[in-house]
């Protein structure tokens, strides 16, 4: 208890120390996260979580995801595609930067080139616009974009490009730009520092804020997220765990559960030797874990076990294909007619995590131990996942990674990382890969979608990995937040709002 007490002062004094607001600041807001984007505030080097957190207050793109799910204008107001190879979108007038820079075509075009040229290549948003060839103004707000090759997911990939004002992007440089960038979002940051920032209203703003003030703080450990949200140090907490909602609950706050529409795994790494390169070994690992035990038990029931690597609500979602049942007897048939009676012993890399994500861990660790398979739990830093990810050596011939669907909400875009398609692969099945670019190539979406849930049950059939469940976070809203609306977890910063 003292240690929890410890949490919760040392985050109100960090808040405090950056100009945090009292209760009785009734238009500013406070949030709690895991940790800040670790590219600081330059969109362009990540589009995923945590920094999906922050990049709506800021940053807009041409489109976006609504609360159905499906692809929406943002700073477009439509497009059309003339021919296979070119996107025409017309975009909104009258908007500027938050720096006052107009948003026009120009701006659109130079910041899809920006990641085009060999200093964006570096960026990991570049994936969303691999096969563009050029983007060019044809007038203020006509952009066209040009592909490479066929690609029906362009109005979708470009929702994970953010637009930045180019004139301030070129002159500052992307280091400068990170510490204080300017968007076309309802917000503009006051102050971003290491584990902290501070946004004030964007005075440019096409969907102007209703509250004066975000700060956000960064708070690693779950256990002080909870206590600064139950003690009224901050309004939003981000993160938590399916074992705190009951003490969320009583303290007034409630409970936001933002999917991330994308399914949790145990990748195989099949491109090194080991049993996994064999498909009935691949299936017996799946049929020995209780994943509805993980669920029930560990989850608290808010999640669902899945057998595909597509979640609830994504193109092409298959509610035909099934979890793996839990069948020991059958995983231990599979792994006797593989050759390995007797089991064997394999190394698992693993983030280390929270203690929710940790027993999860320990319990598939212990289902497959009774089938003879004893995992060696290898725990590792965020930093080194993403280091094996690109290119350097596993600790593991597994590793626990979600396989996800952002910023389209397509279950395909996860095959970008988990197949031949990545530059280092860790699985590699050539038959898929080339499924994958003939799918995204396919203009008419019921063929396409034929096509994505053919690849859907290959991959049920043959998995890539263990399956486990549905990514699903548990945030917590304190009852002084009166208008919070994150469809699909993208947070509308432009109608969130507070009691008075």
């Amino acid at each position: 208890m003292r240690l929890i007490t410890l949490f919760t002062v040392a985050l109100s004094l960090l808040l405090a120390v950056a100009g945090e607001p009292s209760a009785e600041d009734p238009k500013n807001l406070r949030i709690t996260l895991r940790t800040m984007p670790p590219g600081n505030a330059n969109p362009h080097t990540s589009g995923g979580w945590p920094p999906l957190l922050i990049w709506p207050a800021l940053f807009d793109a041409l489109t976006g995801i609504d609360e159905n799910g499906d692809l929406k204008p943002v700073l477009a107001d439509s497009w059309h595609n003339e021919d296979d190879t070119t996107w025409v979108f017309t975009l909104k007038e009258g908007i500027q930067f938050s720096n006052g820079e107009p948003f026009d075509a120009e701006a659109a075009a130079e910041t899809i080139n920006f990641l085009l040229t060999d200093e964006g290549r570096v960026f990991s948003v570049h994936r969303e616009v691999r096969n563009v060839a050029k983007a060019t103004a044809r007038d203020t707000r006509t952009l066209e974009v040009k592909t490479t090759q066929p690609d029906s997911l362009i109005p979708g990939r470009l929702a994970g490009i953010r637009m930045l004002p180019p004139k301030y992007f070129a002159g500052v440089g992307a280091s400068a730009f990170a510490l204080q960038p300017h968007g076309t979002g309802s917000f503009m940051v006051d102050r971003w520092e290491t584990g902290r920032a501070s946004l004030v209203k964007n005075p440019y703003a096409w969907r102007p804020g209703q509250i004066d003030r975000i700060d956000y703080t960064a708070a690693p450990e779950s256990t002080s997220r909870v206590q600064a949200l139950v003690s009224g140090a901050v309004d939003i907490a981000y993160d938590l765990g399916s074992t705190d909602i009951l003490q969320i609950e009583a303290s007034g706050a409630r409970i936001d559960y933002r999917t991330r529409a994308a399914v949790q795994m145990w990748q195989f790494v099949t491109e090194v030797e080991s049993p996994l390169q064999d498909k009935r070994v691949r299936q017996a690992l799946n049929y020995a874990v209780n994943i509805e035990v993980i669920v029930d038990a560990l989850m608290q029931g808010i999640t669902v076990a899945v057998g595909q690597v597509a979640a609830r609500g994504t193109f092409g979602y298959d509610p035909n294909i099934k979890p793996y049942p839990y069948d020991p007897d059958k995983a231990r048939a599979l792994l006797a007619e593989a050759g390995h009676p007797n089991g064997f012993t394999i190394p698992f890399q693993v983030v280390s995590a929270s203690s929710e994500e940790e027993s999860v861990y320990v319990q598939v660790a212990q289902d497959l131990r009774q089938i003879g398979v004893d995992v060696e739990l290898i725990r590792v830093p965020f930093t080194k996942q993403v280091q094996s990810v690109y290119g350097a050596p596993w600790d593991g011939k597994a590793f626990n990674m979600n396989y996800g669907s952002l910023p389209s909400l397509d279950p395909l875009a996860s095959m970008g990382f988990h197949s031949c398609l990545w530059p280092w692969p860790w699985i590699c099945r050539e038959d898929i890969a080339q499924r994958t670019l003939e799918a995204d190539q396919e203009f008419n979406p019921n063929i396409r979608r034929d096509m994505v849930r053919g690849i859907l049950k290959d991959l049920h059939d043959d998995p890539p990995g263990i399956y486990l469940y549905e990514n699903i976070h548990v945030d917590g809203i304190a009852s002084r937040v009166k208008t919070y609306d994150a469809p699909f977890g993208f947070i509308r910063y432009h109608t969130l709002s507070l009691e008075d």
